[in-house]
């Protein structure tokens, strides 16, 4: 299995869900993509909008745990995935400081997505 592949996703379509176990993130090259978590009450909560050039689906990957968020295609797109191991590649020009840096901002984002969705259901009480 080749450490990065190119994938497309029609409009529409989900890329992966919260929850999911998986190791790997995305580059878009061409696309619009929509970030999103569930609320307690099921309402969808948007994180972000994504478009080309832009990264998402770290989190999963640097810390090994299950997506924070869903990802889905709002338009049609198309992307690099890159497995754990093409991000290790990767890494290997950055010094140690640099990965150790992004596996905090990784925790410190997941942290902020968790305490997002329950004030969100805070609210509605």
């Amino acid at each position: 299995m080749s450490s990065i592949t190119k994938e497309t996703f029609k409009a529409g379509e989900f890329i992966f869900f919260e929850g999911d176990i998986e190791s790997h993130f995305y580059i878009i090259e061409s696309g619009e993509i929509l970030i999103f978590t569930k609320d307690k009450t099921g309402k969808k909560i948007e994180i972000a909008r994504l478009k080309s050039g832009e990264t998402f689906g770290e989190f999963a990957l640097i810390d090994k745990g299950a997506r924070t968020a869903s990802a889905q295609a709002l338009t049609d797109c198309k992307m690099m995935k890159i497995s754990s191991e093409g991000y290790e590649l990767m890494l290997n020009d950055l010094p140690t400081w640099a990965s150790s840096m992004l596996t905090s901002f990784s925790s410190r984002l997941k942290q902020m997505n968790h305490a997002l969705k329950e004030i969100k259901a805070s609210q509605k009480n």
